[in-house]
């Protein structure tokens, strides 16, 4: 059985019945699961629904915002690795999500896992994203984050019909910093540091972080951002210095000093090489 996926549309809708029958099942059973990992195969399907009906395990399941899915995992966590583990392991995977029950699901094509919480008392948590660029962006937000101790959970309770966004989503935006990614590329433009080269690819996964040439707290929600000036890459040791003091460094006044204390060492080398 062989799970071609080119064969479907993105923002076509599907039911059950019909994926079933394409994927040459005899009934939709074999897919009735919300996570499906068809045997032999390096894909996993799933079929999110938001409002489930009342005798299905509520799980709460949404779209954050538009591209960025929130996904709690099975009670059984039977799954959480296999999700967790992958892009590692070369797996794509597929959504498949509907608002509401007993109506087709829309197919979103391949997403990618951004950030995760895996919890054993309770389902464990996956955010995802229809975007390459846009999950690699809100991943890299999200080891910000969690290295500086700025979120405990990713996701906050619902409080009742409202629910807070996740905390990964919000320097500003991870839409700008996915298109400062694309735009810029995730080499340090202030010393040059890579962290695929350094640590390899596998580990660093294109991590770089994004700097924004205006300080938030002056931003407001009409501020346009200006990818190509306003948000620049750099390296988390550069961007540590460029806000060590009270008024930012520029990118620029950070590369004189960095210029200048290499030509320093090198010259302390020296001297100790000739002495």
């Amino acid at each position: 059985m062989v799970f071609d996926m080119n064969k479907l549309i993105i923002g076509n809708i599907y039911t059950r019945d019909t994926l079933a029958d394409k994927w040459g099942y005899k009934s939709r059973q074999a897919i009735s699961r919300g996570i499906v990992t068809p045997a032999n195969e390096d894909k996993i399907m799933l079929f999110v629904t938001k409002i489930k009906q009342k005798s299905d395990t509520q799980y709460n399941d949404y779209f954050i915002e538009k591209d960025l899915l929130h996904m709690e995992g099975e009670t059984s966590h039977f799954n959480d690795n296999r999700l967790i583990n992958a892009e590692a392991n070369s797996v794509s995977i597929y959504l498949f999500y509907r608002n509401i029950h007993h109506t087709p699901f829309v197919y979103y094509g391949e997403v990618y896992l951004s950030d995760w919480k895996i919890f054993k008392d309770k389902p464990s948590i996956f955010l995802f994203s229809t975007i390459k660029s846009l999950a690699l962006s809100a991943g890299i937000n999200a080891s910000e984050q969690h290295k500086t101790g700025t979120s405990e959970g990713f996701i906050a309770d619902p409080e009742g019909e409202k629910r807070s966004k996740s905390h990964i989503i919000y320097e500003r935006s991870v839409r700008n910093r996915a298109k400062a990614i694309e735009v810029h590329g995730t080499v340090c433009k202030a010393c040059g540091f890579d962290f695929d080269k350094f640590y390899g690819a596998e580990l660093a996964k294109h991590y770089i972080e994004i700097h924004h040439t205006i300080p938030l707290s002056e931003l407001n929600k009409s501020t346009n951002i200006n990818i190509l000036t306003d948000l620049v890459p750099l390296c988390s040791n550069c961007h540590s210095m460029i806000h060590r003091r009270r008024e930012a460094l520029t990118v620029e006044e950070l590369r004189k000093r960095i210029r200048s204390a290499e030509k320093q060492q090198l010259n302390i080398t020296n001297k100790e090489t000739a002495d």
